[in-house]
């Protein structure tokens, strides 16, 4: 135990620039039993730090707090690190220790960052694909700027290397590199915001996140979709959410014996009953058309906006309303019908045996 301790106390004294390191395989278990002692220091001081830290911030969000936290853990495998390097001789500790402090720094700046967009910016109405955007940028800045402070001037060749490999790695998955793209145009062209109700391509749903790679929807019926970027970009994007109130337009079809100024009429009493309906702009029915077989009408209502998400669900109801209707009125909803006509009168030849 005296030995473990005396190694405990050298890697702490080799930690401060003294003391001459060890070699040999005779003392590694003791080494590593110093280590394992140091170690369960660091993680005892890194829960009381996390339990302070959660006191002292009793009054942010869960997330603020752990993010906060997050800076003990990271100060605790820091320490990890250093006193392996300090402890079996592998390097300079106090280089490790100083490039985790100046990592959980930026940290620091980047949950101070984060807390600016969240309580000023985001409550303030700003856009939130804008908002993304700038997160994205200030994320990339501060990888960069923490790569500096760690490597120092030898940040220029591994930038060169990291420019190479990227060339690389970006011709091996061009599709990737290709909704790397389309995301960073779709978060400054803002076709849509998070939250709006989309139609992409054959996907209806709200749009919940996008991410530099793809589009993610909610559908009505609680599914998860994930479109590539690229297929969005190149795409129809539908945005129903953007005018505020929706416009809806049902088909109806009735025979031609009847009155269209009585079937009009008797639609427009169906549309004046259905709850969802807004009354300014008001509703509307047309005749849209003369068909093959029917007059065609056209119901023109309006939605409000949070029914837009079930605005498939207030065209059946409306669709089963005016069919009710019609059965009650005793109108007819013909089938498809068709007029044969010869320019010359038939005639039927009989032929007998």
């Amino acid at each position: 135990m005296n030995q473990v301790w005396s190694h405990m106390l050298e890697a702490l004294r080799r930690f401060g620039g003294a003391g001459p390191e060890t070699s040999g395989w005779a003392e590694r278990g003791y080494q590593l039993a110093a280590w394992l002692g140091l170690v369960l220091v660091a993680w005892l001081f890194a829960w009381l730090g996390k339990g302070l830290t959660a006191l002292l911030a009793r009054r942010l969000d869960g997330r603020a707090r752990r993010r906060l936290q997050g800076v003990w853990d990271l100060l605790f495998w820091g320490a990890v690190l250093t006193f392996a390097v300090s402890v079996f001789g592998l390097g300079d500790p106090q280089a490790v220790a100083r490039a985790f402090a100046k990592l959980a720094f930026v940290y620091l700046v980047w949950v101070g960052i984060e807390a600016l967009i969240e309580t000023r910016l985001a409550r303030r109405g700003f856009d939130p694909n804008l908002l993304l955007l700038l997160r994205y940028v200030l994320m990339t800045v501060l990888v960069v700027w923490a790569a500096y402070m760690v490597a120092g001037a030898q940040i220029a060749p591994v930038i060169g290397a990291l420019g190479v490999l990227g060339l690389a790695m970006g011709l091996a998955a061009q599709d990737t590199f290709s909704n790397f793209i389309s995301g960073i145009i779709l978060l400054m062209d803002r076709p849509f915001r998070i939250g709006d109700w989309v139609q992409i391509g054959g996907e209806y749903g709200k749009v919940e996140g996008l991410t530099l790679r793809t589009t993610r929807l909610r559908t009505p019926d609680n599914e998860s979709v994930a479109i590539p970027n690229a297929v969005v970009a190149g795409g129809e994007i539908k945005n129903l959410s953007a005018g505020g109130p929706l416009r809806l337009r049902i088909p109806v079809g009735v025979a031609y014996r009847h009155d269209t100024r009585e079937v009009r009429a008797l639609l427009e009493r169906v549309v004046s009953a259905h709850p969802k309906l807004l009354a300014d702009p008001a509703p509307a029915v047309l005749v849209t058309g003369l068909g093959d077989n029917s007059v065609d009408f056209t119901l023109v209502v309006w939605i409000p906006e949070h029914e837009i998400p079930n605005y498939p669900v207030v065209a059946a109801e409306l669709t089963e309303a005016a069919k009710i209707a019609f059965d009650e009125a005793g109108i007819e909803i013909p089938f498809p019908q068709r007029t044969v006509w010869f320019p010359e009168p038939l005639r039927v030849v009989q032929i007998s045996e």
